[in-house]
């Protein structure tokens, strides 16, 4: 079953017969892509049944599916979870939404009883400036959203409080590992659990660091077989489950299988052993400058376009726009991303 039919089947059963685990995990970074700056979130602490149907009458399914399969996903996955008795008292908090051109952010509080509470990130949405924030997690630490994540935690885990999980998917869930691992030192033993939900790793300083060690007992990274986003960059080990599409189609939590004892273990493919080396790879090619450099070409060609999101994107206007100013990148930009995807197509042709 996927997750939304193992929210429908044992959505009834209270933490209190059932303990948190991964599945709930799923259920809270799935709900945390949804935007609920329109809800009473803002003005106090109500419970996800009372933010879900603010959210469900101000929000169509159509519109919401234009902004990508992880909001569509969480929309589908809300309108059964705020029936059940397990989620739909939980109390929902101090959601934050923030984009510029440069970084998109986004968390969510989701307090399970009076001694815990999740702390989720979201991961990429619609914005543009999400994606180029993804690109510089590969030479760049920290980013703004790793900031963000980190004042985030600092400022609603507190000493004497409940205990914590940080979690996130796909972008939320490296922020959920960062924030984990540089949270003020005091406050880290009130984190209990770390997960990232197929979401890229560390830059190879950071993954040796004092700082990962102190965190990495407790971490917890959950990519599917097929896996694309969540082999990037540095690792240790992973708990793999099976999904039922394969690529990047498999980055959506909602395709990962589960049985009534927990998530569908699996292996990882070679595929996604071949591309975790290959992009390891390409990236010591280049120097941070050129992948700099790189970055703020590809980008700056949605700029130049006003072109704020894939929304936009997908107007005809848009398009030709961005098409014409791709052909006024530099040289080097255009050669270095040719070398990104012949060298990566070649080594996964030839493994």
């Amino acid at each position: 079953m996927n997750l939304i039919e193992y929210v429908r089947k044992y959505g009834n059963i209270s933490f209190k017969e059932k303990e948190i685990n991964d599945i709930d995990n799923l259920v809270f970074s799935s709900l945390s892509y949804l935007n609920f700056s329109s809800t009473s979130i803002e003005e106090n602490n109500h419970s996800l049944e009372k933010v879900g149907r603010e959210y469900l009458k101000t929000h169509s399914y159509r519109a919401v599916k234009k902004l990508g399969i992880a909001q569509k996903d969480a929309y589908k996955l809300l309108k059964v979870a705020i029936m059940k008795e397990r989620y739909k008292n939980i109390i929902v908090s101090d959601y934050v939404y923030k984009t510029n051109k440069e970084m998109q952010f986004s968390a969510v509080t989701f307090h399970i009883s009076k001694n815990l509470k999740y702390i989720c990130f979201e991961g990429t949405d619609e914005r543009i400036s999400g994606w180029k924030e993804d690109c510089r997690l590969a030479y760049m630490f920290p980013v703004p959203a790793h900031l963000e994540a980190i004042n985030y935690v600092n400022q609603h885990v507190e000493l004497f409080g409940p205990n914590v999980i940080l979690g996130g998917h796909s972008k939320g869930g490296n922020l959920a590992l960062i924030a984990g691992m540089y949270i003020q030192k005091y406050k880290k033993r009130k984190i209990k659990k770390v997960y990232n939900n197929d979401g890229p790793g560390l830059l190879e300083k950071e993954f040796h660091s004092k700082e990962y060690n102190q965190i990495k007992k407790r971490y917890v990274h959950i990519v599917p077989n097929s896996s694309v986003v969540g082999v990037l960059l540095n690792h240790d080990t992973y708990t793999v489950v099976k999904s039922n599409k394969k690529n990047i189609l498999c980055h959506s939590m909602a395709t990962w299988m589960i049985d009534k004892n927990g998530l569908v273990k699996s292996t990882l493919s070679e595929k996604s052993k071949r591309l975790e080396s290959s992009i390891l790879s390409w990236l010591s090619m280049y120097s941070n400058q050129q992948k700099n450099k790189l970055t703020n070409s590809l980008f700056g060609v949605f700029e130049d376009s006003n072109v704020e999101d894939f929304v936009k994107l997908r107007k005809l206007p848009n398009l030709i726009k961005v098409l014409f100013h791709i052909k006024k990148m530099d040289l080097e930009s255009k050669r270095i991303t040719f070398d990104l995807f012949s060298y990566n197509y070649s080594n996964m042709k030839n493994s």
